[in-house]
């Protein structure tokens, strides 16, 4: 079970021991790498916060998974689930601010491991029981401007936490992503989850 702490961090399963924001890549990684399996994610873009014109374009490539940075790569997988991190935004690059949780892609079988909040397994529960019992507000999550999303999202800002359905998930949320706060996004951003800006994560780098 791997069990959410929001403004805190993540438990993992197996007693091995509960990320926490605020924690250095190193000390994250040493955390991952205790998991039956880990590896580093693969580069598949060169993009970095230096080539954005925007800090709302920044913001929208992070809060999309866009950014690519090796200091945070470590990916673990727990049972059927994958788990990864991320630095926060300016002045927090160094600090543990983003947990994000989904499937396993090397596995075609659903997750034995629940993801757990408040004792509610969030992927186990169809989506709209698990909304129901999500402390308000409940909205649904913008979508990118650079390309429609396929998925159906919704943030839940008291917790720091969005949930994703992915339309071959059988009516179930799928992926999440929870946040610590400050993320080091303040500056532009109106919300957790939401760039003031209208952030376009690829404007300054595909278009000018």
């Amino acid at each position: 079970m791997l069990e959410l702490l929001p403004g805190i961090g993540v438990v993992l399963p197996d007693g091995a021991g509960t990320l926490r924001f605020g924690m250095t890549p190193d000390e994250a990684e040493v955390m991952l790498k205790a998991a039956p399996r880990s590896h580093r994610g693969r580069q598949c873009m060169t993009l970095a916060r230096a080539d954005y014109k925007e800090l709302r374009h920044a913001h929208d490539a992070w809060l999309t998974g866009i950014l690519f940075d090796p200091a945070w790569s470590t990916c673990a997988v727990f049972d059927g689930v994958t788990v990864t991190v991320a630095g926060g935004g300016p002045g927090r690059t160094d600090r543990l601010t983003s947990i994000n949780i989904g499937p396993d892609p090397s596995s075609g079988a659903p997750s034995a491991t629940p993801v757990v909040w408040d004792g509610v397994d969030l992927f186990g529960h169809p989506v709209k029981d698990v909304v129901s019992v999500l402390p308000e507000p409940v909205r649904p999550s913008l979508p990118a401007v650079t390309s429609p999303r396929t998925t159906t999202e919704v943030t839940v800002e008291p917790l720091g936490l969005r949930l994703s359905e992915n339309p071959s998930a059988a009516d179930r949320w799928s992926r999440l992503t929870l946040l610590g706060t400050p993320t080091g996004w303040e500056t532009c951003c109106a919300g957790t989850f939401a760039c003031a800006g209208d952030g376009d994560g690829l404007v300054g780098i595909l278009r000018y």
